[in-house]
């Protein structure tokens, strides 16, 4: 008895052993990396185009957004609507936060880095930004300076949102691998 109990404790320490050594496996095969740091300096198309294509408008006035948007209506179904704009000047933004956050997925828990902050337009008004990229990230490339770059922008949130909300999609100078998860 005691001989078939040592046995039976054996195959199953080497079972478990078995299902540990497969998950490791499974989790190194099929992890998604991180994608790395952005920074600027890319000189390639920068544009994020989406899966079934885009529509690039100049971004109206924060004000009419929202009705200029609802009446855009997209040359084929599916195509992605994005405004593009020129941004920057380190007195146009304010209420920089930055979060780190986790999730659990069907692979593992995954991390992300959000950036949200306000972008203040002398004539078009006032907007709320955010990016999301999964990993965790120097937020610092988002910080304004007195360049300014072209911006992919996406229109999120809802009608009542004062200021509207939008979603950075690309930004000029940047490798499009770092819009994964947006």
């Amino acid at each position: 008895m005691k001989k078939a109990l040592i046995t039976f404790g054996i195959v199953l320490g080497s079972i478990a052993l078995f299902l540990v050594g497969l998950s490791i496996l499974f989790g190194y095969l099929f992890s998604v990396p991180y994608p790395p740091q952005p920074t600027f300096g890319f000189t390639g198309n920068w544009r994020y185009t989406g899966v079934f294509g885009y529509e690039e408008r100049p971004l109206p006035p924060a004000s009419r957004i929202w009705e200029e948007y609802l009446a855009w209506e997209p040359k084929t179904e599916h195509r992605q609507r994005l405004f593009l704009a020129r941004l920057g000047g380190l007195e146009r933004q304010s209420g920089f936060t930055v979060s780190t956050n986790s999730g659990d997925t069907p692979m593992g828990a995954q991390r992300y880095t959000d950036i949200e902050f306000t972008y203040t337009d002398p004539t078009n008004g006032t907007y709320r930004l955010h990016w999301s990229l999964p990993g965790e990230h120097d937020p610092s490339f988002l910080r304004f300076t007195n360049q300014f770059r072209l911006y992919q922008l996406e229109l999120g949130g809802s009608t009542n949102d004062d200021p509207p909300r939008l979603f950075i999609q690309s930004i000029e100078g940047i490798r499009p691998e770092h819009y994964v998860g947006n």
